[in-house]
């Protein structure tokens, strides 16, 4: 490669990295927000007893912070995975990454309401929606990145199983599907829902990984990227 070909090359990276680091930044302010949220209960009493039922009255903010945690966590090592891919970026995409960080940025508001208010069923469903528009919205960025037209992915690496567009649709499914039960199914339980349906849908997924990677791997005649 001759000084002509590394300029745009050097270029291109630098605009590249920029928008990682800003990703990680923002992903980073998400979850530091989070935490914010789960105060010292004030005690009026310093008993024992106080200190339990205090803590019994974290546990929604608790269990909002964990389950918010681990999804912004999944979605920042999904965008990690498939940014490795990018050789160039254009404006769609970085617009589609800025839409992408609202709704991660949102998290922990939504996060805030429905434990707030643990027992209705409509904060739940907007906590919901704000995590479905995160998905639909890394869908979008990888199917722009599976686009050959679009030129931002090497042509071999479009069809790469980390860019499968299913893989995103996971979590928007496992929300929408509390959604529909919100008004019928105890608010506790739309909660645990996740806990149960991930690990379901993460075997068929895991499945639908490896079919596709060995196909990757036949096609191309070399393994699929770690």
């Amino acid at each position: 490669m001759n000084d002509n070909e590394k300029a745009p090359h050097n270029r291109d990276a630098f605009q590249i990295e920029r928008v990682i680091l800003f990703t990680d930044a923002v992903f980073a302010i998400a979850i530091t927000l989070l935490v914010i949220e789960l105060k010292v209960p004030e005690l009026e009493h310093r008993t024992e007893q106080a200190a339990a039922q205090g803590l019994l009255h974290l546990i929604p903010r608790l269990v909002g912070f964990f389950l918010s945690f681990f999804i912004i966590a999944v979605y920042w090592v999904a965008h990690h995975r498939i940014f490795r891919f990018v050789r160039r970026l254009d404006n769609k995409l970085l617009w589609l990454n800025l839409l992408f960080l609202l709704s991660i940025v949102l998290m922990p508001f939504t996060t805030a309401y429905q434990s707030e208010y643990a027992m209705l069923a409509t904060p739940w469903i907007l906590y919901s929606a704000n995590i479905i528009a995160t998905g639909l919205m890394q869908t979008l960025i990888q199917r722009h990145l599976r686009n050959p037209a679009h030129q931002v992915v090497a042509a071999h690496e479009c069809p790469h199983p980390d860019l499968d567009l299913a893989r995103p649709l996971m979590t928007p499914i496992v929300f929408g599907v509390s959604i529909g039960l919100a008004f019928f199914v105890h608010p506790w339980l739309l909660r645990m829902l996740p806990a149960f349906i991930f690990p379901l849908l993460g075997l068929y997924f895991r499945g639908r990984y490896r079919r596709l990677e060995a196909a990757y791997r036949e096609q191309h005649g070399a393994p699929a990227l770690a």
